[in-house]
């Protein structure tokens, strides 16, 4: 057969090969770009979930206030002095604490979710270039293989002359 044909054959198997690698690094950069997608979403369910939280602590602090003033004022003392007032500072610091729990978690939470998608955006962007770099790289080996194996010989130039 032809020295020719191999040669092509080679060369384009390469080039096959590398354009193959090249797709394969494009697809894990999408690919990891969706997962940084997703953990912005994840994250903000969570942000969400620590902020219902709260509302839910706010409104625990009220009913046990509305509960310590309807009891005060049913007992006929006065809601704004001693026990009464006493039980209601108890009830706003108690709910002040737990909503500053809440909120903390929330911007826990949000700090948390954007390291992870800026990791994940980054290991997209490096996958990506590891890609490109292989298809180079495996180009350049195949190439530099073929010509080892004598696949160019045929074509040289001092070849060409004497014809």
């Amino acid at each position: 057969m032809n020295p020719l044909f191999f040669t092509v054959l080679s060369v384009s198997s390469s080039l096959l090969e590398a354009f193959t690698s090249f797709q394969q690094a494009q697809a894990m950069k999408a690919y990891y770009d969706s997962q940084a997608d997703l953990s912005r979403i994840r994250t903000a369910q969570k942000k969400l979930e620590a902020k219902e939280q709260g509302v839910k602590v706010l409104k625990a602090t009220n009913e046990a206030l509305g509960a310590a003033l309807a009891q005060a004022a049913a007992s006929g003392i006065l809601p704004d002095d001693g026990s009464a007032l006493l039980t209601q500072t108890k009830s706003i610091r108690e709910g002040a604490e737990d909503f500053q729990l809440s909120k903390l978690n929330e911007e826990i939470i949000q700090n948390l979710g954007l390291i992870e998608f800026k990791n994940t955006k980054e290991a997209g962007l490096i996958r990506q270039q590891s890609g490109i770099l292989d298809a180079i790289t495996g180009f350049g080996t195949d190439i530099v293989a073929a010509e080892k194996g004598g696949l160019f010989s045929g074509f040289t130039r001092d070849e060409e002359e004497e014809e």
